[in-house]
């Protein structure tokens, strides 16, 4: 696992995944974000790094900048053996309390966390496939478990979490047979800016443990729907 590259790396969850994988000597990092220039922590992160980490712009809503972030991976590796999908919003909770549900604001939050992580599959799949060890894994969430939808509110976030669930299952049914492995995984409530303070997991808890997860995928668990501490979830 030498090459990797990170949706959302400048902050949270995606932010502590670059850290610790910056940390190893052999591996490179492409660690991507909408705007590089502002992302004071990630370029520290970078500059700190033991490996080697790449900060490039991504808004992952535009296929021009898509093309551009794979033609940069592609000018440092001919394969890549991880994609991690991480980049998502939650919008306030008032856009997506049922009566007041905004309709713009489901459509923005579904083409971030659901389509696009799509789109960049689909972008890097030639180089993930040139890799003995080419992995896809969606940063999902235990909302988006509809057996586990007991509760209400959260409308943009919990379906669009469930559609890149579904999204997950088929990319492992259309990548598997190339050796590709796609998975799903919840990262936990962790504090984050998304998550909040009052999360029971902190951030380095949680990356360690996605990072554990994912180092140990094999075809197995392809189109697995997985906890950061690697069991199962429902559907």
């Amino acid at each position: 696992m030498n090459h990797i590259f990170v949706t959302g790396a400048n902050r949270g969850i995606g932010l502590e995944i670059v850290r610790q994988l910056g940390e190893r000597p052999k591996t490179t990092v492409y660690a991507a974000c909408r705007r590089p220039d502002s992302a004071a922590e990630l370029q520290a992160v970078a500059s700190r790094a033991h490996g080697t980490v790449h900060v490039i712009p991504l808004e992952v809503t535009d296929p021009a900048q898509i093309a551009a972030a794979k033609d940069h991976v592609r000018s440092h590796t001919n394969a890549l053996d991880v994609l991690i999908n991480n980049a998502a919003i939650d919008p306030d909770d008032d856009a997506q309390r049922f009566g007041r549900i905004d309709p713009d604001v489901m459509l923005h939050t579904l083409h971030i966390n659901t389509v696009a992580p799509l789109l960049i599959a689909q972008a890097f799949v030639d180089l993930l496939e040139a890799s003995s060890l080419g992995r896809i894994v969606n940063i999902s969430s235990q909302m988006g478990s509809i057996a586990q939808r007991d509760y209400g509110g959260s409308y943009a976030y919990c379906a669009s979490k469930a559609a890149l669930n579904m999204s997950t299952r088929g990319l492992a049914a259309d990548l598997g047979r190339q050796g590709i492995v796609c998975v799903a995984i919840d990262p936990g409530w962790v504090k984050t800016d998304m998550g909040g303070r009052s999360a029971p997991l902190e951030r380095e808890e949680s990356a360690r443990g996605l990072l554990r997860v994912i180092e140990h995928l094999t075809r197995t668990d392809n189109g697995a729907y997985k906890r950061w501490n690697g069991h199962d979830l429902p559907w």
